[in-house]
């Protein structure tokens, strides 16, 4: 199903987005960098040629057709004495690379801006991106959604508070944990509720209650205690939540692998996160914490509550994991509390993109335990026009489709123990300029080894690779 303002106009998507999406709709400007050679705009006319005589504009032939074609232009230039030419050496390819025999030649130097250049015109080639491998069935089984008795019936509990924001202020006021219970019980808007210990605790001490209609994430503190409202859905005994499911998996690279899942999302799912992020979001960050042209987007994250199993958030982590650790063979991968949250993406405005970047090691270095070994996206919303994921060095070109996932691992052949060889480049990815309609992710970083007192943030600030 692919969403449209006047295909919505019966839901509460159609405000959250269409209202969003007209707001400044040109703030990111075009996609062409400033020019940086006098003669860039001849890789751009030989990347045209190439992609009339391949019939596409991705894939390591298209690369090598744009090489060999300059390199000869290069050539003849020289040869006739002038310098109308884009300078140019040779490159070997999965991962594109310039000859480092040659870094004192002019055309080593332009190689990072060739590559940009070729990023630049395959992002707006509507050329229906890199054909799959290979495909095949996936069968899963979904985690039950009911909790177990251990767990309680409709509230979780934590030990910790819930971040400012979002209170329901009329609901607030004095009452016993069991009294407030039964108010969010009975308040669809109330997702929980928070309160500070005071001289003792029980079911009937009156606290100061401070009810809230987001209860994602809570913040360790042994003063603060936290209720949060179960989804509850898909329980009982004619439920089918724990039925099979079967996913058409296509292979688009072997090691390290590539894979695209359809109709991985559920309409249902992608509207509920959908709806429950875009009012929340902030302009998306880069490493450090800081916003940056490099990503012009916005985001909020999305925390998996497992004690909750039956909230779509969690459904779509458990599911995630379980690929890949039963296709993608990455079999030491854990969901749990010490794993990084979901990153709600949402690509509004026309040229909102992400240039050129890896999510984790992409130089060929060793892997040590706690850092990130995959990446998964999932589209809910994708563009009409524009918007590809495309791996600027391997010439891999993703044109999404609501509800698939694509997933795509750092580590070869499954290898997950510490010292193992990761990724040389060919994972670096970028999500292509917006051109037309808007564009909704889901993104998931996945770790190894890492635990609730050891978790992700733990090992971003220990390695190179964080958020």
């Amino acid at each position: 199903m692919l969403w449209t303002c006047s295909a919505l106009a019966s839901s509460l998507l159609p405000i959250l987005l269409c209202g969003l999406y007209l707001v400044g709709s040109h703030a990111f400007g075009g996609l062409r960098d400033k020019d940086n050679h006098p003669h860039e705009d001849l890789v751009q006319f030989v990347a045209d040629g190439c992609r009339q005589r391949l019939g596409h504009a991705h894939g390591e032939d298209w690369m090598r057709c744009v090489v060999d074609e300059l390199l000869h232009r290069q050539a003849v230039a020289q040869r006739d004495g002038t310098t109308d030419y884009f300078p140019m050496v040779e490159h070997t390819y999965n991962p594109l690379t310039a000859d480092a025999s040659r870094r004192s030649d002019p055309g080593y130097r332009t190689a990072d801006l060739f590559k940009n250049l070729l990023r630049n015109y395959t992002c707006d080639a509507a050329d229906g991106g890199s054909q799959p491998l290979r495909s095949f069935t996936w069968e899963y089984v979904p985690v039950d959604p009911c909790p177990t008795e251990e767990q309680g019936g409709l509230y979780s509990y934590k030990n910790g508070f819930l971040p400012a924001g979002n209170d329901i202020a009329r609901l607030g006021g004095h009452m016993t944990e069991a009294q407030a219970q039964r108010v969010c019980e009975e308040e669809k808007e109330c997702a929980g509720f928070t309160f500070v210990q005071g001289q003792q605790r029980g079911p009937d001490v009156v606290q100061t209650m401070i009810f809230k209609s987001v209860a994602d994430d809570v913040t360790s503190n042994p003063d603060w205690h936290t209720f949060r409202k179960r989804s509850m859905g898909g329980c009982g005994p004619d439920s089918d939540a724990t039925k099979p499911r079967i996913y058409k998996v296509d292979v688009m690279r072997e090691s390290p692998p590539v894979f695209i899942v359809h109709d991985f999302v559920t309409s249902d799912e992608c509207e509920k996160m959908v709806e429950s992020t875009v009012p929340r979001m902030g302009r998306s960050v880069v490493g450090g914490g800081g916003t940056s042209q490099w990503r012009q987007s916005y985001s909020v994250n999305m925390y998996p509550d497992y004690d909750d199993p039956a909230s779509a958030v969690t459904r779509l982590a458990h599911r995630k994991f379980a690929f890949a650790r039963e296709v993608a063979g990455y079999a030491n991968l854990q969901e749990g509390e010490g794993q990084e949250p979901i990153n709600a993406v949402y690509y509004k405005d026309n040229g909102d993109q992400y240039r050129p970047h890896c999510d984790g090691e992409c130089n060929g270095n060793k892997y040590w335990e706690g850092q990130r070994i995959a990446t998964s996206l999932s589209y809910c919303l994708v563009a009409d026009q524009g918007g590809y994921t495309y791996f600027s060095r391997s010439g891999l070109k993703v044109v999404p489709k609501a509800r698939q996932m694509l997933f795509f691992g750092y580590l070869f052949d499954g290898a997950s123990s510490v010292g193992d060889r990761m990724d040389n480049g060919q994972t670096e990815h970028t999500g292509c300029p917006l051109r037309v309609g808007h564009k909704w992710i889901a993104t998931m970083w996945f770790r190894a080894g890492v635990t609730a007192e050891r978790n992700w943030e733990y090992y971003s600030r220990k390695g190179a690779f964080g958020v």
